[in-house]
C-alpha cells in the first residue's frame, strides 16, 4: 500500500470513529510498551501524528469558515440594503446557516480528536511510565511522578490554549484580510496582535518561575502525604499525627501560595489581554466608521473589520488565559524526557530453561531503595537444591538486604547471583519471578481478592481460571492458610483493601506465605515469616518448609525464632554487611555460642536457636 493510500485509509477511519460514539478499548486492542520505554516519546509523536493532521486540517476549514460573517455582512450592507433585494438575502442567510453549521461540527471534531490523541498518549505511555517508576524505585533511586505528569500533558493537550495555538497560524490571514479592506485598518491589526502577543510573552516570562516551583512542590507534597498515609496507625499511637500534620500543613501552604502566585499573575494578564482585545475591536469599529465617512470603504466593511480583528486577536486571548496549562503541559513533557534519560533498555531475553534452584552468590554488594551506603558488601557463597539455609546476624547486619537480592527484587550494586549458573540479570524478570517464591519482611498484598493476591494475578497474565484455582487451593494448603481463607466472609473471593487491610496481620502474612508457594517455585525467600504467626501458624510454615525441602527447593530464611531455625540445613551469618559464617546448622550455632559479644548487641536474643 503507498503512503498516500495508507494516509487516506487512516484517516478515514478516524473520520469513522469520530463520527461516530466513543467506544472505549476492545479485549484485543494491544498497545505494547516498547522494548525501550524511553521509546514511549518518539512512539507518542509518532502514534497522535494523524490525529495531529487531522486536526491541523480541521483548523484550516474552521478559520477559513470564520470569515463567512464578515462576508454576509459585507454583502448585506453592499448588495442587499442598496437594492432591498430580499431574496438575496434569503439565499445569503442560507449559506451562512450552513457554513455556521459545518463550522460547529469541525470544532466538535476537533475537540474530539484532541481527546482522542490525549487517549492515545495514555495507552502508548501509561504502561512505559509505570514500569520505569517501578525500576526507579528499585534502583533505590527518587519515585518519578510521572502518572501525573502524563495526566498534566494530557490536560494540557486537550485545553482551550491548545486551540489557540492552533489557530495561531491563521491570524496573518485574517490581518491580510484586513489590508484587503483598507491599509490602515490592516495596520490596526497587526499592531494589535504585535501588542496582545508581547503581552502573552511577558505572562510566560512572569509565570514561569512559578510554575517550575509549583510542580517541584506538588510532587514532593504528594510523595510526603503518600508515605504519611502508609504510616498513619503508627502516628497516632506515637502521637506524632499532631505533628506530622503541621509540617504537612506548611508543606502544603508552601504549594498552595506559589499556586496561587501564578494563577494570580494569569489571571492579571488574562484581564489585561481581554481589555486591549476588546479597545482594539473598538478602535477598528472606529476607524472603519470614519473611512466608511469619507467614503474609503463601504458600510459593510466597518462591521467586517470588527469582526477580522477580533478573530484575529482571538488565538492570542486564549492562549494567554490558558498559559498555565500549557506551560504546565510542556514542563510535564521535559519531566517525562528526563525521567527516562537514566532508563535501562528492555532488552527482549532468550528464554531459559525451567532451574533446578542450584544459587550461587558471587561477590555481591547492595543497599536499601534510597541509601548510598552499603549494607551488604562482597558476600559470596553457594547453595544446592533442597537445602534450607537460615540468615542470621544482628540488627542492621543486611540480612533483609541480602534476602532482596536473592529474591530480585533489587539488583546488586555490585557482583551478582546466578541460579543454575545463568546470572539473574540475563534472565527476563517475570520469567525469573515464576520461579522465585518471596515472602519480604513487610507484607505488602495489594488490593484485589484473596486468590488473586495468592496467584500473584495471573489472570492479569492471561492464565485460565480453571488452571489458576486449583494451583491457589494448593499453595494455601501447603501455607495451613486454607481453613482460615475459608472462614473469611466470601473465602478465596474476599476482597483485600490497598495494602491487604481488611485482615489481621497473622491472616495477612499467611496469606503471603501461600502467595510465595504459588505454582511451586524453585526458589524460597523468606524474610521473618513467623513474625505475626501464633503456634499453629508456625507449625504449618515448618511443614511447608520441610515440604519445599523434599521437592528439591532452594530455601533461605530470614528468622530468630528456634522453631524455624531448628530445621535448616546451613546456617549463614552476617554482621555489618560482612558474611561472617557459612555452613552446618550445628558447626555455625555452635560457633555463634562461642564468639556471640563479638556479633553485635543481644546475641542471645536475635542469634542463638
Amino acid at each position: 500500500m503507498t503512503l498516500g493510500a495508507r494516509l487516506k485509509f487512516s484517516l478515514w477511519e478516524n473520520w469513522r470513529a469520530l463520527t461516530g460514539r466513543f467506544q472505549p478499548k476492545a479485549p484485543d486492542e494491544t498497545v505494547t510498551a516498547p522494548a525501550h520505554s524511553a521509546k514511549f516519546l518518539d512512539d507518542a509523536r509518532k502514534g497522535v501524528r494523524e490525529h495531529l493532521l487531522l486536526v491541523v486540517l480541521f483548523s484550516a476549514a474552521i478559520n477559513v469558515l470564520y470569515l463567512a460573517p464578515s462576508l454576509f455582512m459585507l454583502q448585506v450592507y453592499d448588495r442587499v440594503l442598496p437594492t432591498g433585494a430580499t431574496l438575496t438575502l434569503v439565499f445569503l442567510g442560507l449559506v451562512l446557516i450552513v457554513a455556521m453549521v459545518v463550522m460547529a461540527r469541525l470544532e466538535a471534531l476537533r475537540g474530539r480528536l484532541l481527546a482522542r490523541a490525549s487517549l492515545r498518549i495514555e495507552r502508548l505511555g501509561a504502561r512505559a511510565i509505570m514500569q520505569e517508576t517501578f525500576s526507579s524505585k528499585q534502583r533505590g533511586g527518587p519515585t518519578p511522578a510521572g502518572m501525573r505528569q502524563l495526566d498534566t500533558l494530557r490536560q494540557g493537550l486537550t485545553s482551550p490554549a491548545t486551540i489557540g495555538l492552533l489557530d495561531l497560524p491563521w491570524t496573518p490571514l485574517f490581518i491580510f484580510i484586513c489590508f484587503a479592506l483598507h491599509f490602515w485598518i490592516g495596520m490596526l491589526a497587526i499592531g494589535g496582535a504585535a501588542l496582545i502577543l508581547g503581552i502573552a510573552l511577558l505572562n510566560e516570562r512572569a509565570s514561569r518561575r512559578s510554575l517550575k516551583e509549583m510542580t517541584g512542590q506538588s510532587n514532593q507534597f504528594y510523595a510526603a502525604h503518600d508515605g504519611d498515609l502508609a504510616a498513619a496507625e503508627s502516628l497516632r499511637a506515637l502521637g506524632s499525627e499532631p505533628a506530622v500534620l503541621e509540617r504537612r500543613l506548611r508543606l502544603r501552604e508552601e504549594y498552595a501560595n506559589t499556586q496561587t502566585d501564578a494563577t494570580m499573575v494569569s489571571a492579571d494578564f488574562s484581564a489585561l489581554t481581554k481589555s486591549v482585545r476588546l479597545a482594539l475591536q473598538s478602535a477598528a469599529l472606529g476607524l472603519g466608521a470614519y473611512l466608511a465617512v469619507e467614503r474609503q470603504i463601504s458600510a459593510g466593511a466597518v462591521i467586517a473589520a470588527s469582526i477580522l480583528t477580533a478573530r484575529a486577536y482571538a488565538p492570542v486571548e486564549q492562549i494567554v488565559s490558558g498559559w498555565r496549562q500549557v506551560a504546565m503541559a510542556h514542563g510535564a513533557w521535559g519531566a517525562l524526557r528526563a525521567m527516562f534519560v537514566n532508563a535501562e533498555a528492555q532488552i527482549e531475553r532468550t528464554p531459559m530453561p525451567i532451574p533446578k534452584g542450584r544459587i550461587q552468590v558471587e561477590n555481591v554488594s547492595g543497599a536499601p531503595p534510597g541509601a548510598t551506603a552499603l549494607s551488604v558488601a562482597n558476600v559470596s557463597f553457594a547453595v544446592n537444591p533442597g537445602e534450607l539455609i537460615g540468615i542470621v546476624g544482628p540488627s542492621g547486619a543486611g540480612k533483609t538486604t541480602l534476602a532482596r537480592l536473592l529474591a530480585n527484587a533489587t539488583p546488586p550494586k555490585l557482583g551478582a547471583v546466578r541460579i543454575d549458573g545463568a546470572r539473574y540479570a540475563d534472565w527476563d524478570p517475570s520469567a525469573l519471578a515464576r520461579h522465585i517464591g518471596y515472602l519480604p519482611q513487610r507484607v505488602d498484598l495489594t488490593d484485589g481478592t484473596v486468590a488473586e493476591n495468592i496467584s500473584r494475578f495471573a489472570r492479569e497474565r492471561g492464565e485460565q481460571a480453571d488452571e489458576i484455582g486449583p494451583k491457589v487451593v494448593a499453595a494455601a494448603q501447603l501455607a495451613g492458610a486454607h481453613e482460615m481463607i475459608l472462614a473469611l466472609p466470601q473465602a478465596y473471593e474476599t476482597k483485600l483493601a490497598s495494602g491487604g487491610s481488611g485482615i489481621s496481620p497473622g491472616q495477612a502474612q499467611r496469606v503471603a506465605l501461600a502467595r510465595a508457594l504459588y505454582d511451586n517455585p524453585k526458589i524460597m525467600v523468606l524474610d521473618e515469616p513467623n513474625a505475626h504467626l501464633d503456634s499453629d501458624g508456625e507449625v504449618a510454615l515448618i511443614r511447608a518448609l520441610q515440604d519445599c525441602k523434599a521437592r528439591g527447593v532452594s530455601c533461605f530464611i530470614v528468622a530468630h525464632r528456634a522453631g524455624v531455625l531448628g530445621i535448616v540445613d546451613k546456617v549463614l551469618v552476617l554482621n555489618r554487611g560482612q558474611l561472617v559464617e557459612f555452613g552446618p546448622r550445628e558447626n555455625v550455632m555452635a560457633s555463634i555460642t562461642a564468639r556471640a559479644p563479638s556479633l553485635g548487641a543481644r546475641p542471645e536474643r536475635e542469634l542463638r536457636p
